[in-house]
């Protein structure tokens, strides 16, 4: 193989790892900001006792969680999904008790979750010292 040969493929090489951490990035952002949207969503549909509607949001939040979690054990910390996922399921479980106030606590807790994840998890210099 030749000079120029060994250089380009260094660099096709370079280039994919480089498109795999900003399709990385990207995935991860979405992710949490799609976590975060639920959160917000259901703490207003909570406040305004709107509790069927907010328990179907919760389903459908658990059940997306769940496809989400797979991909993102993959590429972040398994302790931080789990704990979210956990938190889903409290969330779940003070609704089926009917402990709305409790609910709309583990809502706020689920946002800050998710901001606080997508910022440890975030492409940043602080991050990586």
């Amino acid at each position: 193989m030749t000079g120029i040969k060994k250089i380009v493929l260094v660099a096709v090489i370079f280039a994919l790892i480089v498109a795999a951490g900003i399709a990385e990035q990207v995935y991860v952002d979405r992710t949490f900001d799609k976590l975060e949207d639920y959160a917000d969503d259901l703490a207003v549909l909570l406040q305004a006792e709107r509790y069927s509607e907010a328990l179907e949001v919760t389903e459908k939040l658990s059940t997306w969680w769940g496809r989400e979690r797979d991909k993102l054990e993959f590429l972040c910390s398994n302790v931080d999904i789990k704990e979210i996922y956990r938190e889903i399921g409290e969330l779940q479980g003070s609704q089926y008790a009917e402990m709305y106030d409790d609910s709309i606590t583990r809502a706020n807790v689920l946002k800050y979750m998710a901001q606080n994840s997508k910022n440890l998890l975030a492409f940043k210099l602080k991050n990586i010292l």
